[in-house]
C-alpha cells in the first residue's frame, strides 16, 4: 500500500495556501482547476495502481479537495482519508492508521510518500515507511531534518523506487 500526502506532494497547492490557512474550502474549490498537478503524478498513479497497489491519500485538508482530482484526473485512488474522517491529524498517526485498517494491510507493507516534517513524524509513528519528496518545496531543510527512510527530488526517482 502507498499512502500520499496530498498538498504540495500530488499538486501544487501554494497559490490557495492562504485560504487553505484560514480554513476557506470553498474558496480552495473554486480554484481547484486553476491548481497544477506536479509532472509525472498522473504516470505515477497509473503505474503503481497497475503494478497491484492499493493507492490512498491522507491529508490535512477536507476530502473534497483530492476527491475533486481523482474525479476530474481519473486518478486510481481507493482510499481518501481527509480532515474531517480523524480527530487528530498529522504528525498524529491517526488518518494513516485509517487508511491502512480500510486496507487490510499492516503497517510494515505500507510507505507514505509526504513534503512536510510531520509526515515523516506520522509515517515513522505509524510503522511506516517513511519517504520524503522534495519537489514541492522551497526549501528542503525541515524534511531533511525529519529523517525520512528515503529522500527524492523528483517523481521520476520516486518512478524508479517503486519498479524496483
Amino acid at each position: 500500500m502507498i499512502i500520499f500526502d496530498f498538498d504540495q506532494t500530488l499538486v501544487d497547492t501554494s497559490t490557495v495556501e492562504h485560504l487553505r490557512a484560514v480554513r476557506n474550502w470553498k474558496g480552495v474549490m473554486a480554484q481547484a482547476a486553476t491548481l497544477q498537478v506536479y509532472p509525472g503524478i498522473d504516470e505515477l498513479l497509473s503505474a503503481l495502481h497497475k503494478a497491484g497497489h492499493i493507492l490512498a491519500i491522507v491529508t490535512k485538508s477536507p476530502d473534497m479537495v483530492p476527491r475533486w482530482f481523482i474525479r476530474n484526473r481519473k486518478w486510481p485512488i481507493d482510499i481518501v482519508v481527509g480532515y474531517h474522517d480523524v480527530s487528530r491529524r498529522k504528525p498524529d498517526p491517526e488518518g494513516l492508521l485509517l487508511a491502512i485498517g480500510k486496507a487490510g494491510k499492516t503497517a510494515k507493507e505500507t510507505f507514505h510518500v509526504g513534503d512536510r516534517p510531520e509526515d515523516t513524524a506520522a509515517a515513522h509513528a505509524a510503522g511506516t515507511v517513511a519517504i520524503g519528496v522534495t519537489w514541492g518545496l522551497q526549501s528542503p531543510q525541515q524534511l531533511i531534518a525529519s529523517r525520512p527512510d528515503h529522500l527524492f527530488d523528483t517523481v521520476e526517482e520516486l518512478v524508479a523506487f517503486f519498479a524496483r
